[in-house]
């Protein structure tokens, strides 16, 4: 064989068996297509080459399947904690407000309250006035109007009675005064979360009742 003959066919072997010319193992992209080996050689390392595609895929199919559950454990637990705080607070609120008296001098006006949650409020503390034609009810100052509740335990009535002079609460029944209640709740959950609940109801001469007319529920102060 010619010198250039065995040259040649040296590099093709080294080429197919990853062997530089310095002696160093290296990976050739083409190994197992390499022409210097035979057709059962060329499947066998198509075969482990194949393999190790294969493994390469499974390894990343592993960490985005950990990601995955990582991922879903952790919003797992941030809607549990989302439904437990939703579950586990109270609810302070009205049940109805009502006219249930009127004698000689007064008619008592009656505010339901009611804690509609599954747990007790603490630090309870009502503001409740009744106001004719946007002006507050004779002698009521603002420490008349608020009522100290403390605990509320859950669907425990709290009624709390205002008293309207008749001469005026018949001014209203009759359609020429209009009466508003405000109401305004500061209660504090079990794990001392501050609530507000803040509501209007205005009276209504033709169906002699109390009906909605805006709330909400931000500890700003402001009732639209």
């Amino acid at each position: 064989m010619s010198g250039d003959g065995a040259q040649k066919e040296r590099v093709e072997v080294d080429r197919a068996t990853g062997i530089g010319d310095d002696g160093d193992v290296k990976l050739d992209p083409d190994f197992a297509t390499a022409p210097a080996l035979s057709r059962g050689e060329r499947r066998f390392f198509q075969r482990v080459s194949n393999v190790l595609r294969f493994t390469d895929f499974m390894t990343a199919m592993m960490v985005m399947a950990t990601f995955l559950s990582a991922y879903a454990t952790w919003r797992t637990a941030q809607v549990t904690n989302l439904l437990f705080t939703v579950a586990e607070r109270p609810y302070m609120g009205v049940e109805e407000v009502t006219v249930d008296s009127v004698d000689k001098e007064f008619a008592r006006v009656v505010i339901d309250c009611r804690n509609f949650g599954q747990v007790q409020a603490t630090n309870g503390v009502g503001r409740i006035a009744v106001t004719v034609d946007g002006k507050a009810l004779p002698n009521e100052n603002a420490s008349a109007d608020t009522d100290n509740f403390g605990i509320v335990s859950p669907t425990v009535p709290h009624r709390v009675f205002r008293f309207v002079p008749k001469s005026l609460y018949e001014e209203v029944r009759e359609g020429r005064s209009r009466m508003i209640v405000h109401i305004e709740f500061d209660y504090r959950g079990p794990d001392q979360r501050q609530f507000c609940y803040e509501k209007l109801f205005s009276y209504d001469r033709r169906s002699a009742d109390f009906i909605p007319n805006g709330g909400n529920d931000r500890c700003d102060g402001e009732i639209y």
